[in-house]
């Protein structure tokens, strides 16, 4: 389909197009008829009939005369220009790779790139007829008297929902009435009972308000403007001459009087404008200017200028892992790798891991390069927002775009650098909808398409990518690394130079920048043994050590940071009487207790129990609900817990939680790290949030309250996940002109991890972790796929899932199928989960079924599939 693409528009106005409809089961594309008042182009998303709804399409090919003529179907119109030039051939190509790689339907990869609303289907709703409904009559009293039984029943059932005013869709009459529903609405339609109106979907549409214009100084004699008049044109004046008419009555402190005033004078015009909604600019930032390198920076700089410079002449890609220790200058060396890029006239993309990290980033990029040339995209915005976001990077107009996930997809024809930072988390990874896509992966897809650098930036690089910058390197010596209990090495170094990400195996350039900015030592990481706490009486959730922390940062007048992994107060609540544990109704997992959520909008105001997988609330029983017994206590620990005991021990400190709790209103990730920033509280308190691209000179002192919760989960990636976690959260200690301090509090100080977190030793901590890997064959070295099914039922879903491994068993495919076995949380939103791994070599991805074919596997139609390729977790 890119070759349909990529070809010439026709010399001719076009009175036909094919298009790809978004319907599940048609993959083929369909003909329309171009109206004459229409021009369509490729790559264009249309609004198109098909069947008794109007969904969304994608003009993907011009057919010629020839294939008209072996058409002889009917053919409709298009109903909608939805958005004009979408996608270019490159981008399509994008897509399809995705699409295929993913093992996804297309239209499902499609809807996942573009803004949000923009695909939605309209559909056609009945209704009785204006003039019915007014004289009141019934099926009973119906002027005709031949009405079928099946027209009768269909009659009763609108009479019903006559107060409706869109009507009922033909679809919810169908499952309420009955088979017969379909005859009973022609029998109503043939006597004009009934209304058929289209209901069109509510997608996002441009925004126009008032707009103030500053016009040249008419000449008008002697009568000069007034003082305050010149006070407005003045306003107007810095503003560029031109502002929305509402947002500059504020600014200008004026009237509306005022500015009519104005305009009758010839001074000011007052014009209907499109208002493009560009989030996340409302923060004022002052302007900075380029930075002094180190000569670790200058150099890793170059490098970058210099893949900008070849890939520019031969369009060839390169992709750079920038691997520098917190605190070491990275964010200033994509500023000046990007101004470059910005001066040929190209654009810049940046892709940050959460919503939390593109504030901070954004008014780094605002700072130096200004508003104007510097827009967000994240799924935080706005419909309208993103949707004049992605409207605004069509333009071609050189920029900066800062975004989380899905910004990978963002629209930039001129793009000329790919910046990843943050590359080896995990909320790159999408879940769900389908497809299951790494951002990181089609960064480097992207890269390879456009032939422009992509660099990734991490103070602890990703397995997959240290694999591939020094895979040869990290496993030259693994016979001499000890691996778990006598397991052999069944590597080879054939497979080296290869990646179980899909991505290209070139390699991959390696710049390190070793040293923090003014070589500032990283904070020492103190281990306190949590045992022996418990052994000397302190049943606290902290240790002494921690507290005397505390104690010395606000004598000190410093700030520090708390970290733990869960938010909430307490992980269960459970009788100490029976041993009952309260569970969610709706899932296989206890229900965590929560104090009151101030900040956020939808929160229950009162103490309450929740479900951290499906979101459902309930009171907390004063007694035990088996034994009514009143020690009915709760137990662990979350964000809430620490703030409320932080401060039972320090009545004086300023405290601030920051987790997915308190961060749910938008803009409220900016206004908290503002506050701290700006010295309202002592200490900083919130899970893994805190933890990527906080740079607080003033934060001298990092707490880990619990380590052992990162460590203790049955995922081979556990290990990775927890060292990353603990050195990315230490080292947001020690960045100002004091030195930091790092306590971490665990029940295993022996471990492995903890160990190589203490020691700072990240190289021999991976070089172990990937000779394990290399063992078993587990990625990056090899490559796995996860198939998920669920369904109500839970004997169902075992059954479906026990014929599907047999199915693929049969295929005889280059693969190793462990399972099927439930998942590790078995129940989820009533929905019972099993699941089936499949291990392969990287070179037979493409052996993978798609999940059309799994689901025709499937012969359960309340069961649903999902294939996740390069699953992050296998739990």
């Amino acid at each position: 389909m890119s070759d349909v693409l990529v070809a010439s528009q026709p010399h001719q106005t076009p009175e036909f197009v094919q298009v790809l409809v978004d319907c599940v089961g048609i993959e083929e594309l369909l003909t329309y008829r171009i109206p004459a008042e229409m021009t369509v182009q490729i790559g264009d998303i249309l609004s198109v009939p098909l069947g008794n709804r109007h969904v969304g399409a994608i003009a993907l090919h011009f057919p010629n005369q020839q294939e008209l003529a072996e058409f002889t179907g009917e053919t409709k119109a298009i109903a909608a220009i939805v958005s004009a030039g979408m996608l270019s051939p490159k981008y399509w190509e994008l897509l399809l790779h995705t699409a295929d790689y993913y093992r996804t339907a297309l239209m499902q990869t499609v809807k996942v790139a573009l803004p949000p609303k923009l695909m939605d289907q309209g559909c056609y709703r009945v209704k009785i007829r204006q003039e019915q409904t007014e004289r009141g009559e019934t099926a009973n009293s119906h002027p005709i008297p031949a009405l079928s039984p099946a027209a009768q029943a269909v009659w009763a059932f609108l009479q019903e929902h006559a107060q409706s005013k869109k009507g009922m869709s033909r679809r919810y009459i169908q499952q309420q009435v009955g088979r017969s529903a379909n005859a009973g609405l022609r029998e109503l339609q043939q006597f004009d009972l009934i209304a058929t109106v289209l209901d069109a979907p509510q997608r996002p549409q441009p925004k126009f308000v008032d707009a103030i214009v500053l016009l040249p100084t008419p000449d008008i004699g002697e009568a000069q403007p007034t003082a305050r008049q010149t006070e407005i044109l003045t306003a107007l004046q810095r503003e560029g001459g031109e502002s929305p008419k509402a947002e500059f009555l504020k600014l200008a402190k004026t009237t509306v009087t005022a500015l009519q005033t104005l305009a009758n004078k010839g001074y000011i015009a007052i014009d209907r404008r499109e208002y493009l909604r560009l989030g996340g600019k409302s923060h004022f930032v002052t302007a900075d200017r380029p930075k002094q390198l180190t000569p670790e920076q200058a150099q890793a700089l170059a490098k970058i200028l210099e893949a900008i410079q070849t890939t520019s002449v031969q369009k060839t890609a390169q992709q750079l892992l920038l691997h520098g220790v917190t605190g070491s200058g990275k964010t200033e060396v994509y500023l000046q790798a990007i101004a470059p890029v910005l001066a040929a006239g190209k654009s810049a993309l940046v892709l940050v891991p959460e919503i939390g990290l593109t504030p901070q980033l954004t008014d780094r990029f605002r700072a130096r390069f200004g508003d104007a040339k510097v827009n967000v995209y994240h799924s935080q915005l706005s419909d309208g927002e993103r949707f004049d976001t992605w409207r605004q990077m069509l333009t071609g107009d050189s920029q900066v775009v800062v975004g989380t996930r899905s910004a990978v997809f963002a629209p930039l024809p001129k793009l000329g650098l790919i910046v990843m930072d943050e590359e080896h988390d995990g909320s790159f990874k999408q879940d769900q909808p389908q497809p299951c896509y790494h951002a990181r992966t089609v960064a480097q897809w992207r890269s390879q398409l456009e032939g422009i650098p992509l660099v990734l930036g991490s103070a602890t690089p990703s397995a997959e990518m240290l694999y591939l910058a020094n895979g040869q390197k990290l496993l030259s010596d693994v016979d001499r690394v000890e691996l778990p209990r006598g397991e052999s090495n069944h590597h080879s170094n054939s497979t080296a130079n290869s990646n179980s990400t899909g991505s290209t195996t070139n390699p991959i350039q390696y710049l390190k920048l070793p040293n923090r900015i003014g070589n500032k030592p990283m904070p020492p990481i103190a281990v306190v043994d949590m045992r022996e706490e418990l052994q000397a009486g302190n049943w606290s959730i902290f240790s002494r050590t921690l507290r005397d922390a505390i104690a010395r940062m606000l004598e000190q007048k410093k700030q520090g940071i708390l970290f733990i992994h869960r938010r909430g107060h307490s992980t269960f609540v459970s009788c100490r009487s029976c041993g009952y544990v309260m569970k969610c109704r709706h899932c296989d997992v206890s229900l965590a207790y929560h104090n009151p959520i101030p900040m956020a909008t939808s929160a229950p105001t009162v103490s309450h129990l929740r479900c951290h997988y499906c979101n459902y609330t309930e009171a907390k029983p004063s007694r035990c609900p088996a034994c009514n017994s009143a020690y009915f206590k709760h137990f662990g620990s979350g964000t809430q817990k620490v703030e409320q005991e932080i401060a039972e021990l320090f009545p004086q400190i300023r405290l601030i939680r920051f987790d997915s709790d308190t961060t749910r209103n938008k803009d409220q990730h900016r206004l908290l790290l503002d506050r701290f920033r700006d010295g309202e509280a002592d200490l900083l308190i919130g899970t893994q949030m805190l933890t990527k691209g906080l740079d607080i000179p003033q934060v001298t002192f990092v707490g880990v309250i619990s380590a052992d919760g990162l460590l203790n989960f049955s995922d081979y990636r556990a290990g990775e996940r927890a060292f990353q976690t603990l050195i990315q959260v230490a080292g947001r200690a020690g960045r100002g002109d004091d030195a930091g301090e790092v306590i971490v509090q665990t029940y295993t100080p022996e471990h492995p991890v903890i160990e190589a977190v203490r020691n700072y030793t990240s190289e021999q901590f991976m070089q172990v972790e990937l000779s394990q890997r290399a063992a078993l064959n587990y990625p990056p070295i090899g490559q796995m796929a996860l198939i998920h099914l669920s369904s109500a039922d839970a004997i169902v879903v075992e059954t479906a899932a026990n014929q599907l491994a047999e199915s693929l068993r049969s295929l005889e495919m280059d693969w190793e199928l462990l399972g099927p076995a439930p998942a590790s949380i078995v129940k989820v939103a009533n929905r019972y989960r099993w699941q089936i791994l499949l291990k392969f070599a990287p070179e037979h991805v493409s052996s993978l079924p798609s999940l059309d074919i799994l689901r025709s596997l499937v012969n359960h139609k309340s069961v649903r599939v999902a294939i996740d390729v390069d699953p992050l977790t296998i739990l």
